[in-house]
C-alpha cells in the first residue's frame, strides 16, 4: 500500500513580472502602490491584464491564485498532516519550488503573493535557520524523473478512473496536476512516462481536481 505521495502542481501560471513588460504604465503603477521594484512583483492577470497581451501564452500566465488556492488544500489536508505527502509546484518557467511539511502558508493571498515573491527573488525562504521552501530550475520531465517513483498525470483526455486502485501497487507514487487555467499541459509530458488518468471526462480547475485527489487519498491509504 502506498504510504508517501509526492503531489507536483505542474507548468502552473506563477512568475516574477517579465522584463518586456517591467516598465508597462499598469505594472509600474501597481508596483508603485506596494513600493516595490515591478520585476520582483508576480505577474496577476487581474491587475496586469492590459500589459499581458504582448506576452506569449498570455492567457496561460499570472494565475497566482491557482497555486494558492491548490497549496492551502493540500497543507491542510488530512494526508500531508499525517506526513504521507510531498508538495511541490513547477511553473510556466521550469523552476520547481519545494516545501519543507512545516511551513505554514498565508491563507490571506495578498501575504501569499508577498511570501512567493520574495521566494522567487531570493531562491529559498529559511527560519531559525532551517528552510522552508526553496527554487531549483528544472524542467518537470527531469523532476519527476528524479522522484523515481510511479508517475499519474491527471487530464481530461486520459484513461478515466474511479477510484484510485493503483496506490496498492508501490510504496511511493508521483501525482501531477496542471496549475494553469486554460489548455493542456506545455511540459513534455511524453518524456515523463508514466499514465495519463482522468478523473471527470471535462475540464475542471486545478483546485478541484486537488480537493478530489486528496478526498480518495484519505479514503484509500492506511490510517
Amino acid at each position: 500500500m502506498c504510504s508517501v505521495i509526492n503531489l507536483i502542481i505542474a507548468d502552473s501560471a506563477l512568475e516574477l513580472i517579465p522584463e518586456e513588460i517591467a516598465n508597462h504604465p499598469t505594472v509600474r503603477a501597481t508596483a508603485s502602490r506596494r513600493g516595490k521594484i515591478a520585476s520582483k512583483c508576480l505577474l496577476d492577470a487581474s491587475l496586469h491584464h492590459s500589459a499581458m497581451s504582448s506576452l506569449p501564452l498570455s492567457d496561460r500566465r499570472g494565475r497566482p491564485d491557482i497555486v494558492h488556492f491548490c497549496l492551502l488544500l493540500a497543507f491542510d489536508s488530512i494526508v500531508n498532516r499525517k506526513g504521507e505527502m510531498r508538495v511541490y509546484v513547477h511553473t510556466i518557467g521550469d523552476n520547481v519550488i519545494h516545501f519543507d511539511r512545516r511551513i505554514r502558508l498565508p491563507k490571506n493571498y495578498n501575504r501569499f503573493t508577498g511570501l512567493v515573491e520574495s521566494l522567487l527573488a531570493e531562491g529559498e525562504i529559511s527560519s531559525e535557520g532551517k528552510r522552508l521552501a526553496w527554487v531549483e530550475n528544472m524542467s518537470l520531465p527531469v523532476f519527476v524523473k528524479s522522484l523515481n517513483a510511479p508517475v499519474f498525470i491527471f487530464s481530461e483526455s486520459g484513461m478515466p478512473v474511479s477510484s484510485f486502485h493503483f496506490l496498492k501497487d508501490s510504496e511511493e507514487v508521483t501525482l501531477v496536476v496542471g496549475g494553469f487555467p486554460h489548455g493542456d499541459y506545455l511540459s513534455d509530458i511524453k518524456a515523463i512516462g508514466g499514465s495519463t488518468i482522468s478523473i471527470y471526462g471535462e475540464k475542471m480547475m486545478a483546485w478541484s481536481v486537488v480537493a478530489t485527489i486528496l478526498c480518495q487519498l484519505h479514503q484509500t491509504m492506511p490510517d
